[in-house]
């Protein structure tokens, strides 16, 4: 990737990184072949759903974050990232229904496919679809990393999805902490990384080096930070608490201006800590192999790629409306 001047977004240009974005060829491939999937097994049937879905454009995000990978691989990871994409907005807007305690027997019955690679007869077609995405992943990459992947979406939904619920039913705003604890599980980078992987996969001496996992955590928090921006007034709209910018604005009392300013802040830092740890990394003979330089450039890549991809799909464009009003104070590049 190009390493001159980073690209901005559109508030003060205050979000960047030192290196630009590619756009995989196969990515308009994919994107008609994650909606020809869905629609198959009957998903977009609803018409406020299937509007919800093309507003998300999920082969432009696979395209933007697997620059590099094969056609075939690109489809399938668009199609993984469509049925996320379409159970995460259930979860949010389900009501009633989509408490805490139902969401966690439905992850269960969710991790019982994950780990058959088949849904009961007569399941819903959400569940069959599922089930057709874990074969092919199954084929895809080896059992240990299937058994690494099934666990990364344990995390995602017992320890992100159904914490968020819980706080979402009760009405209330978690505090700044506790929030990026559960939320480096919701926005979803692990299981995004993972994917990463299937290119060329990590040992588990790389999976249990305490630096490599460290920069992964980053690489979910940098890109948490800029997601809760842009899809601060969405949230704000379906009165969801679990936001960065909201839970800042609620527990330290900070106009909006301010808790974008924070988040920002909080990003650069972030940011700055990731560029230390990955120069090590790539110097040390630990991080000389070529998986490691490969999931190292994956985690840049999703940066990157998610903020270009949220910069110009409709699903945000409420955002981006709102960050346009008003300048943040500039402040310095990391380096």
């Amino acid at each position: 990737m190009d390493t001159a001047t980073p690209r901005r977004c559109g508030r003060s240009d205050a979000i960047g990184y030192p290196w630009t974005y590619d756009v995989n060829p196969g990515t308009a491939d994919a994107e008609s072949a994650a909606e020809a999937w869905a629609a198959s097994f009957g998903l977009l049937d609803d018409a406020a759903i299937a509007v919800r879905f093309h507003g998300v454009s999920v082969g432009r995000l696979a395209g933007l974050t697997h620059p590099r990978t094969s056609p075939t691989r690109l489809e399938l990871i668009a199609q993984v990232m469509a049925w996320i994409f379409l159970e995460d907005d259930d979860f949010d807007e389900g009501g009633e229904e989509r408490r805490a305690d139902d969401l966690l027997a439905r992850f269960h019955g969710w991790l019982e496919i994950l780990h058959h690679r088949a849904a009961p007869v007569g399941s819903p077609a959400v569940d069959r679809a599922l089930a057709d995405l874990a074969r092919r992943l199954a084929a895809q990459g080896s059992a240990r990393w299937y058994a690494r992947f099934v666990s990364t979406m344990r995390r995602f939904w017992q320890d992100g999805v159904a914490v968020e619920s819980w706080y979402r039913e009760r009405g209330l705003t978690p505090d700044p902490a506790s929030y990026m604890a559960t939320r480096v599980q919701t926005v979803g980078v692990y299981i995004c990384l993972a994917l990463v992987e299937l290119d060329d996969e990590l040992d588990d001496a790389h999976h249990d080096d305490a630096i490599l996992r460290r920069a992964t955590w980053l690489t979910s928090r940098i890109i948490a930070y800029v997601n809760d921006i842009y899809s601060y007034e969405k949230e704000r709209r379906a009165d969801d608490p679990n936001n960065f910018v909201h839970v800042v604005r609620h527990h330290d009392c900070l106009d909006l201006d301010q808790a974008v300013a924070r988040a920002a802040r909080c990003h650069d830092l972030e940011l700055a800590q990731f560029l230390d740890l990955t120069r090590a990394l790539e110097h040390d003979r630990r991080g000389r192999g070529h998986a490691v330089g490969h999931y190292l450039e994956g985690c840049r890549a999703w940066m990157v790629g998610a903020l270009h991809w949220q910069r110009t799909a409709r699903r945000y464009a409420g955002g981006r409306a709102l960050l346009e009003h008003a300048p943040l104070a500039p402040r310095p590049s990391p380096t």
